[in-house]
């Protein structure tokens, strides 16, 4: 989650020119039911994507989010969770892979049944118990399109077709149901939100049942993996990733992650929720204006949450805030999160452990032992903070 902080001066803006998604090295230009030639090494595990160098703000970080695009397998396969880096700007993120654990489900009845607008849960890890709910109710997985792989041209997906490997859904995962959720949501997908473009298949055993038909759709998952319930279809929400006030964002390696308990090591804590359109309505506002609007309410609202507006300082902690692309605008995102936080030397955040409004620790170090932000002049004897 790019993040900005009340701290420094800003960068000047670069254009939202969006960077193009290009298809796989291996396979380019093939159809879905095209069969690899053989000899061929396995395609690449998801599309690669043209580096862009992001917008970075003088006014503070803003520190890139993973947000993980899981790969769910109903069926005895190892699945791929494709993680991908946001930037600043409207470019498109970069994709890496990383090995899911392997499921052990079979694909049932609800699996069957789902179709466009139907939503699923579970509570297994494998999903074996994998249910259809009515969309109002705690879901894990919206469904977009039930899509028939046995319609496609060629044998790839014929009768006697091998249950198709990782790298191959993964393809699908790219070719097939993202325009299938573009189709669904229309302008109502934010391509920066909670929610990703993923795919259910049968699963092995279903594969060889005989059943071909994969559900696409979407699904809030995390920098971890872990597939968050919401209620509600997606076209129906904001669709901006917040969290409540209280909630402590874990760490790795200085990049914000999931929710922890505020006792467990994190980034920051938010302090508040706001909704940009109370103060700009349906006009988008600029990043700058709405640096210029955050930078006063969350500072308000991080004194609110912490008693005193002088506890910032005493903690040496610094407010900070996320802000909406046009593209989130434009599909209806408008809430950010202000949160409190240390910043590293650099573009990461510090690691804190205990809640802002008890006592807390900065890098292993109480906040009295540390300099207050924005003090160029430490004391001759003072020792730096582990890991700067």
């Amino acid at each position: 989650m790019p993040m900005s902080n009340d701290k420094d001066e800003r960068d000047e803006q670069s254009g939202d020119e969006a960077a193009s998604e290009q298809a796989p090295a291996t396979g380019a230009g093939s159809e879905p039911g095209d069969t690899p030639p053989a000899g061929e090494p396995d395609p690449p595990p998801g599309p690669i994507v043209e580096p862009v160098t992001p917008n970075r703000s003088k006014k503070g970080p803003r520190i890139a989010a993973l947000v993980v695009l899981l790969i769910l397998i109903a069926g005895g396969v190892t699945s791929y969770v494709l993680t991908r880096e946001a930037a600043d700007q409207e470019d498109e993120p970069s994709l890496t892979t990383v090995a899911a654990p392997e499921t052990g489900a079979v694909a049932g009845e609800d699996f069957g049944a789902a179709q466009a607008g139907d939503c699923l849960t579970w509570d297994e890890g494998d999903v074996s118990d994998l249910t259809l709910v009515e969309c109002s109710e705690e879901h894990r997985f919206e469904v977009a399109a039930a899509i028939d792989l046995a319609q496609f041209p060629g044998r790839e997906f014929g009768p006697d077709a091998e249950f198709p490997n990782e790298l191959r859904f993964a393809e699908l995962r790219t070719h097939v149901c993202e325009p299938a959720v573009a189709t669904y949501l229309g302008e109502r997908f934010d391509p920066r939100g909670k929610f990703s473009v993923n795919l259910i298949n049968p699963g092995e055993a279903g594969w060889n049942a005989g059943e071909r038909t994969i559900r696409c759709g979407v699904q809030n998952v995390g920098t971890t993996g872990q597939v968050f319930a919401v209620r509600g279809h997606a076209a129906d929400q904001d669709q901006s990733v917040t969290w409540e006030p209280g909630v402590c964002i874990g760490i790795d390696h200085d990049i914000p992650t999931d929710p922890v308990d505020c006792a467990d090591p994190h980034a920051f804590e938010v302090v508040g929720v706001v909704n940009l359109a109370d103060e700009f309505g349906d006009n988008y506002p600029s990043t700058e204006d709405q640096d210029r609007f955050l930078d006063e309410r969350c500072r308000q609202l991080a004194a609110e949450y912490l008693g005193a507006p002088e506890r910032l300082d005493e903690l040496r902690l610094t407010a900070f805030w996320d802000t909406r692309p046009l593209s989130s605008w434009l599909a209806g995102s408008r809430t950010v999160n202000c949160a409190v936080g240390a910043q590293v030397d650099g573009a990461g955040f510090a690691t804190i452990i205990g809640s802002a409004r008890e006592e807390i620790t900065i890098n292993g170090r109480p906040p009295g032992e540390i300099d207050a932000p924005g003090d160029d002049n430490p004391p001759a004897d003072a020792e730096p903070s582990p890991g700067n």
